[in-house]
């Protein structure tokens, strides 16, 4: 008969652990001083709930499996060009490959560098309602964004499309930058 209550309790902890959280302090902050630099509009976060989180590793694969998709789309697109004899676009599509290549083999250094740091968190994915002011000094309706932000509190993307805030969110990898800052100047 204690059994039953034990494992209900543990099962309840568990679905308790594992719930969003919303964080009004000091996530909420970081995420409206990116939002006011970004936009100049004075806002005021109302809330910040996470919703996800992303390990090193897993942005890791998700950032090589972008750019082995470029170079599948890039490989036909090549071809194209070549059987309809417009070589200079070939030509851009061979330059966009290479640079694709040159992009995983970094990743890859990157993931053997960080050995078991691949584990930790990269980023977190946040929820988050805002109001702004109108002419007035009034509050408006609130709004829906979402943004990461990493375990140090960085806000590396938002975006009021959900979709749209893992487009840079490889900026969030240790190295990733440089990396991508190396092969611009190259």
């Amino acid at each position: 008969m204690k059994h039953p209550i034990v494992i209900t309790l543990l099962i309840a902890l568990v679905i308790a652990a594992c719930a969003t959280t919303t964080e009004p302090g000091p996530v909420a902050e970081a995420i409206g001083v990116r939002v006011r630099q970004d936009t100049k509009v004075p806002v005021h976060i109302e809330s910040a709930t996470r919703i996800d989180s992303t390990t090193i590793g897993k942005e890791i694969l998700r950032r090589r499996g972008i750019q082995e998709l470029k170079i599948w789309q890039d490989s036909s697109f090549r071809q194209k060009y070549l059987s309809q004899g417009l070589v200079v676009n070939a030509r851009r599509k061979a330059e966009s490959i290479d640079k694709a290549r040159a992009i995983i083999a970094g990743l890859d250094s990157i993931r053997r560098s960080l050995a078991a740091d691949t584990a930790r968190i990269a980023y977190y994915d946040y929820e988050f309602s805002y109001c702004t002011a109108d002419a007035k000094g009034n509050k408006t309706e609130p709004k829906t964004g979402y943004a990461t932000v990493t375990p140090n509190r960085e806000v590396v993307t938002w975006s009021m499309d959900k979709k749209e805030i893992h487009k840079a969110s490889g900026l969030a990898i240790p190295g990733y930058k440089k990396l991508l800052e190396k092969l611009r100047e190259e």
